[in-house]
């Protein structure tokens, strides 16, 4: 099983579950299970104070007499209202039909001396998937001469949702001539003086606007009413009403016009407290407005993925409590969302978090089996036992798949190797191999590096996978010197017989993709990537330099002061655009002496000057350190520069990198 397919399983599995659940909230499957849950989000709050309720209530019908009542009864109640100051009337009362002739004209008289009634109308809405519009000829109207009288007339029905629940008004409704027909919200708006509070109320793709509930139906609700009868009567005081918004409805029970709304809580709302409801709304501008669908299911896509990538990295006692931490937060960034007007579905969430958990947890232990058993198999010929062990005691450290990490890799080769072999046989040649390749594994080993491969003569290793190393760039700089000292002793034992090996080492850190690669019969645990690469260029720019150990400038920031180096050339390897900074690593600081302390102090200082474009000043300063050090070839090639660049100065565009065009 290939590792990169163990790494990204989990979190393809969670990735999908998020992607199906982003699907069914699009489709909005399941919407009549997400809409109860969204209503557990409302939360009692003060409504407009300039709203009060006139209400047809029991008590009223009790005083007044059996519904309905004479038109002369209700002329006396807006009368009385209009004595009251209110600014406008919203009177959901419909009179479709005429009555006694004197009630009727009592009736308009009033309305036409208030001047600020709103009477209903009730519309035949035809709603489609994406369209609602009202049929012309079924609506249900006051009588003409009501009609005429009155202030305004709005429409004041709208279907609920699928499971019965009114939740949404649209403001204005078309016909399919083109007509609009106004709510009756909007029109005791306009009375009121107040029709640019309908601007900016967010709509839905009817043109309905959410209602914010300002809490549950009386009598527990929030709102004021006053009884119809202590109006009449003259039972309370009017003074509240002044200035204010009037609302007068139906709002006992057996007058059947009540509906069930968010906060109902299994007890239905009349009529009356809806239409305060969708004021307070306007009033307020407590807008309600869903975060766009596609938002919500690319959010449960992110929730699946991190459930994938979550549950195989933790171990399972606390998978559980994170997956419910981040259910709680899913739930709490809902109600916060919801405070600020933003409605965030809850269910789509739940859902994803536990399907998405069963999938991962049932892939992580259909895989777990096969997992350990090719543990020991697959890592026992890269690493050192000890390594292994730390893998099989704890095998969440190996992540069996690709994976992209910050790491350290190591190149090694054989200088002159084609000249040595053509003067061996071919079986002292294996022997004196097999000598050399088996000493420069065990340092490796010894530094917990993995042995990534052999090629021919040449050693490749890198640090920091299987499991996290955080000093892992000076554990390979640590392994190429102690690779250098270990090959001088050999040389100086003649353990090669009359041959003398040396070697050069590249070292670059950088991000690398780790893992099994190769086919299902047969892989190598390895790194690739372009910061490979550079680490085996480096390997061959010894030979150009004569100097054992050439690191990158990340792996040098990386290992700190715990090794002595110096700054060798600014180059730009085959293959790479980029320029790279090189250095020599020289020692492991507490070993180094005096003398290379100073070499490298000179030596940096020379290059300064160089990069300055001071030739004349740098090719002096590598003179005075080649009469200390003769051999030191990297001064040698720097003056040698300086010399030409002084024959011939670089163009202004010169910024000190060298370019080389072979590997």
């Amino acid at each position: 099983m290939k590792l990169t397919r163990e790494f990204f399983r989990p979190i393809a599995i969670g990735g999908c579950v998020g992607l199906l659940a982003g699907l069914g909230l699009l489709t909005g499957i399941l919407q009549n299970w997400s809409n109860p849950t969204l209503d557990l989000l409302f939360l009692p709050h003060k409504p407009d104070p300039r709203l009060t309720l006139i209400a047809i209530d029991d008590a009223s019908l009790t005083q007044i007499g059996r519904w309905p009542w004479p038109r002369q009864t209700h002329a006396q109640l807006i009368g009385k209202l209009k004595d009251a100051g209110a600014t406008v009337i919203g009177y959901d009362v419909n009179f479709p039909e005429p009555s006694d002739k004197d009630d009727d004209q009592a009736l308009a008289a009033a309305l036409k001396n208030s001047a600020n009634v709103v009477l209903p109308l009730e519309l035949t809405l035809l709603q489609s998937r994406s369209n609602l519009t009202y049929d012309p000829k079924n609506v249900v109207q006051p009588i003409a001469s009501l009609s005429s009288a009155a202030g305004a007339l709005g429409f004041v029905n709208s279907p609920p949702d699928a499971d019965n629940v009114f939740r949404r008004l649209p403001l204005t409704v078309k016909g399919p001539d083109g007509s609009v027909v106004p709510s009756f919200e909007a029109e005791v708006l306009r009375l009121a003086g107040t029709p640019g509070l309908l601007r900016g109320a967010p709509l839905d793709s009817l043109g309905r606007m959410r209602v914010n509930f300002s809490g549950p139906p009386a009598p527990a609700g929030a709102f004021r009413i006053i009884s119809a009868a202590d109006v009449l009567f003259d039972k309370t005081d009017l003074a509240l009403l002044k200035g204010g918004i009037v609302l007068v409805g139906a709002t006992a029970y057996d007058l059947h016009d009540n509906l069930l709304v968010p906060t109902s809580r299994g007890v239905p709302m009349s009529g009356v407290e809806v239409h305060a409801s969708v004021l307070d709304t306007l009033l307020s501008r407590r807008w309600l407005q869903s975060v766009p669908d596609w938002l919500q299911a690319f959010y449960l896509i992110i929730l699946g993925l991190f459930i994938g990538f979550m549950v195989p990295r933790v171990r399972a006692r606390w998978s559980i409590p994170i997956t419910l931490a981040v259910w709680f937060a899913s739930i709490l960034i809902s109600f916060l969302a919801f405070d600020r007007g933003w409605l965030l579905d809850i269910l789509w969430p739940t859902l994803t978090l536990v399907f998405a958990y069963a999938a991962v947890t049932l892939e992580r232990r259909l895989a777990s089996e096969l997992q350990k058993r090719q543990l020991k198999t697959a890592f026992s010929r890269y690493v050192s036992p000890s390594v292994v062990e730390v893998i099989l005691a704890d095998p969440s450290k190996l992540k069996l798949g690709g994976e992209r990490k910050n790491m350290s890799v190591l190149f090694s080769d054989i200088c002159g190797f084609t000249s040595i072999s053509e003067k061996l046989s071919p079986d002292k040649l294996v022997e004196i191999l097999n000598k050399y390749l088996s000493r420069m594994t065990a340092i490796v080993f010894e530094e917990s590096g993995v042995l990534d491969k052999y090629i021919g003569d040449a050693v490749m290793a890198f640090w920091n996978a299987p499991f996290a190393q955080p000093d892992h760039a000076f554990r390979a700089v640590a392994t190429a010197l102690k690779m250098q000292n270990v090959l001088d002793e050999m040389n100086a034992k003649k353990e090669f017989g009359d041959v003398e090996i040396r070697i050069g080492v590249g070292i670059n850190t950088g991000d690398m993709v780790v893992g099994n690669v190769g086919g299902e019969a047969r892989f190598d645990y390895t790194v690739i990537g372009d910061n490979v690469n550079l680490g085996s260029r480096l390997e061959a720019l010894t030979r150009q330099y004569k100097v054992g150990v050439i690191v990158t400038e990340a792996t040098y920031q990386a290992f700190g002061d715990r090794i002595l180096a110096r700054r060798l050339d600014k180059v730009a390897v085959k293959g790479k655009k980029e320029p790279v900074v090189i250095y020599e690593a020289i020692a492991e600081t507490h070993e180094a002496t005096e003398a290379q302390k100073k070499l490298a102090q000179d030596f940096e200082a020379a290059l300064k000057k160089y990069f300055a474009r001071d030739f004349i000043s740098s090719a002096g300063a590598c003179a005075a350190i080649l009469s200390a050090n003769p051999d030191d070839y990297p001064t040698s090639l720097l003056k040698e520069r300086c010399g030409h660049f002084i024959q011939e100065p670089p163009t202004e565009d010169w910024d000190g990198t060298w370019v080389y065009t072979k590997k």
